[in-house]
C-alpha cells in the first residue's frame, strides 16, 4: 500500500504569495532605477528645446521622486533580504496604493510640463510615459491590480487634462491612451495569469519534493526503529532460547538440550549405523554436602564439576546437567570400551585433586554408568541402561566405573 504525498492547499497559497512578492520586490527595486534616468532625460530636454520655465519641471521631479522613494520603501526590504513581510496581504495592498500613487505622480506630470513644453518636448513625454506604461506591466504583472491601479493612476491626469484643456493634439493623446491603457491591462491580466501558473507550478513541485524528502526521512527513521526493535526481539529471543536450552547455574546444555542431542544421535544411528556412547554421572554424597556446608558450596562445587569435566572432553563431545547433581556425556563416534576408558580417566582424576580450594577444601567424587547405543534401542532404553550402569557405581561403593552393554 503507496502513501499519498500532498501539499496542503493553504500551505502552497501562502508559498506562492510570497514567491510573487519576492519576485516583484526584486524587480520593482530594479525598475525604480528607471525614474531618475527619464527625470534626468526630460532636464535634458528642457535645457535642449530651451523652455523658457524650469520651476515645473522641478516641483514635479520632486514629487515623482518622493513617490519613488515611497515605493522603494515598501519593496526594499524584500529585495534586499528577500524576507518575507510579516503581513503578505497588507504588504499586497500597500503595494497597491503606492502603484496608484506611482501613476498619478508620472501622470500629473502632463499637468505640470505640457504648458511649457514644445511639440518635441511634448512629444518626447507622451513616449516617455509610454515606456513607463510598459515597464510597469513588465515588472508587476505578478499582482494585475497593481497594473490596473498604476494605469488607471496614470491615465487620469491626461483624460482630465484634455477634458479641461480640450487641443486636438491633447485629445487625440487621451484617446489613443485610453487604447493604449485598455490593451496593456488585458495584456497584463493574460501575462498575470500565466505567470501565477507557472510559479504556482514550480513552488507546487518543490514542495512535493520537500514533503516526498520528508517523508522518505520518516520512512528511513520508522525502518530504522523496526530494525532495531528487530535487533532487540531476536537477541531476547536468543535468551529465551538459550535460557530454554542452557543450564542458568553452571551454564551448560540442560536436559532439554540434553534430550535433543541424544535425539538426533539415535536418528543418525538408524539412518546410517553411527556409533555413539553415553556416560551417565552422579556426584556421591552431594546432600551431605549441602547440609553440611550450604547451597552456596553445593553450586559452587556443580560449577566446578561441569568445568573439570569440560575440559577433558572433545569438541565434538556433549556435557550436559541432566538434573539435580546428574550429569550426562555424549560421545559421538566413540565404542563402548573407548569410552569405558574415558570415565575410568575422568573418575581417578575427579578423586586425586580436591574439586574445591576455597571458601573450603573439598574433594569429591562421582559414580559413572557407561553404555553404548545399540540396535533397536529408543531413547528411554538408552537411558535406561546408562542409569542401571550408573547405580551399579553406586552400590558397588561410589567413586567407580560400570558398563553395560
Amino acid at each position: 500500500m503507496s502513501a499519498k504525498v500532498q501539499v496542503d492547499d493553504h500551505l502552497l497559497a501562502d508559498a506562492l504569495l510570497g514567491e510573487r512578492i519576492r519576485l516583484v520586490a526584486r524587480r520593482g527595486f530594479v525598475a525604480s532605477l528607471s525614474t531618475p534616468v527619464a527625470a534626468a532625460l526630460l532636464l535634458y530636454l528642457s535645457h535642449a528645446e530651451h523652455l523658457a520655465d524650469l520651476q515645473p519641471l522641478y516641483v514635479w521631479s520632486v514629487l515623482i521622486t518622493l513617490i519613488v522613494i515611497l515605493n522603494l520603501a515598501c519593496c526594499l526590504p524584500q529585495a534586499l533580504t528577500e524576507a518575507q513581510p510579516a503581513n503578505k496581504q497588507l504588504w499586497v495592498r500597500l503595494q497597491l496604493g503606492a502603484k496608484a500613487l506611482l501613476g498619478l505622480g508620472w501622470g500629473a506630470s502632463v499637468w505640470f510640463l505640457i504648458p511649457i513644453a514644445t511639440p518635441i518636448f511634448g512629444m518626447m513625454l507622451y513616449i516617455i510615459l509610454s515606456g513607463i506604461c510598459a515597464m510597469v506591466v513588465l515588472v508587476h504583472s505578478m499582482f494585475w491590480t497593481s497594473v490596473v491601479a498604476f494605469l488607471l493612476g496614470i491615465y487620469l491626469p491626461i483624460l482630465l487634462y484634455a477634458v479641461f484643456h480640450p487641443q486636438p493634439l491633447d485629445v487625440y493623446v487621451a484617446m489613443a491612451g485610453a487604447l493604449y491603457a485598455l490593451l496593456l491591462i488585458v495584456y497584463s491580466g493574460v501575462v498575470n495569469r500565466q505567470l501565477v501558473r507557472g510559479v504556482g507550478a514550480a513552488l507546487q513541485a518543490r514542495l512535493l519534493a520537500e514533503e516526498l524528502l520528508d517523508a522518505n526521512m520518516r520512512a528511513e527513521q520508522s525502518l530504522a526503529a523496526l530494525q532495531e526493535e528487530h535487533c532487540r526481539l531476536q537477541l531476547a529471543l536468543g535468551t529465551i532460547r538459550s535460557m530454554a536450552h542452557q543450564d542458568e547455574l553452571t551454564q551448560l546444555p540442560n536436559r532439554r538440550a540434553a534430550i535433543a542431542a541424544l535425539n538426533d544421535n539415535l536418528a543418525k544411528w538408524e539412518s546410517g549405523q553411527v556409533i555413539c556412547s553415553l556416560i551417565m554421572l552422579d556426584i556421591d554424597f552431594f546432600k551431605a554436602i549441602n547440609d553440611t556446608y550450604g547451597h552456596d558450596i553445593g553450586d559452587d562445587v556443580l560449577v566446578a564439576m561441569a568445568r573439570r569435566l569440560d575440559a577433558r572432553l572433545r569438541p565434538a563431545d556433549l556435557l550436559a546437567r541432566f538434573g539435580g547433581e546428574e550429569f550426562i556425556i555424549l560421545l559421538p563416534g566413540m565404542r563402548l570400551d573407548d569410552a569405558a576408558q574415558l570415565a575410568r580417566r575422568l573418575c581417578e582424576q575427579l578423586a586425586a585433586e580436591p574439586l574445591l580450594q576455597q571458601p573450603v577444601c573439598l574433594p569429591v567424587t562421582a559414580s559413572f554408568g557407561i553404555t553404548q547405543l545399540r540396535h533397536g534401542d529408543t531413547l528411554h532404553d538408552w537411558l535406561r541402561r546408562a542409569d542401571q550402569a550408573m547405580y551399579a557405581s553406586k552400590r558397588m561403593g561410589r567413586n567407580q566405573c560400570s558398563a553395560l552393554q
